[in-house]
């Protein structure tokens, strides 16, 4: 009995750490992309020079860096809260039966 409860206090452990690791994800993402969006006048001139004010598509990559990033965070979410990563969830299953059988077998022998 104690062993699912140990079980049980280890999953919830790991998923508020997935959960808290996601919102980390996407405070990081909010702060750098509005910070970029807000400078990004600045950053050309600081990254390029005065001449790449007169080229529009000079910054372009602020623009992409935030598609990205937001794809990321999209599968980002959908590991942590969603339903599809099903096979994610199984191996995690295996993986922590498998470590708890090894631990029950290291006690057997002390």
């Amino acid at each position: 009995m104690e062993n699912k409860e140990i079980y049980k206090l280890e999953r919830a452990h790991r998923r508020v750490a997935q959960i808290r690791g996601f919102y980390n994800h996407l405070g990081i993402f909010v702060v750098i992309n509005t910070a970029l969006l807000l400078l990004k006048d600045k950053m050309t001139v600081w990254l390029l020079g005065k001449e790449a004010l007169n080229y529009p598509d000079a910054m372009d990559w602020i623009y992409w860096n935030a598609y990205v990033w937001v794809v990321i965070l999209a599968i980002h979410a959908l590991l942590v809260f969603g339903k599809i990563p099903f096979f994610v969830k199984k191996w995690e299953d295996r993986q922590m039966e498998r470590y708890l059988k090894e631990d029950q077998k290291k006690k057997k022998y002390e």
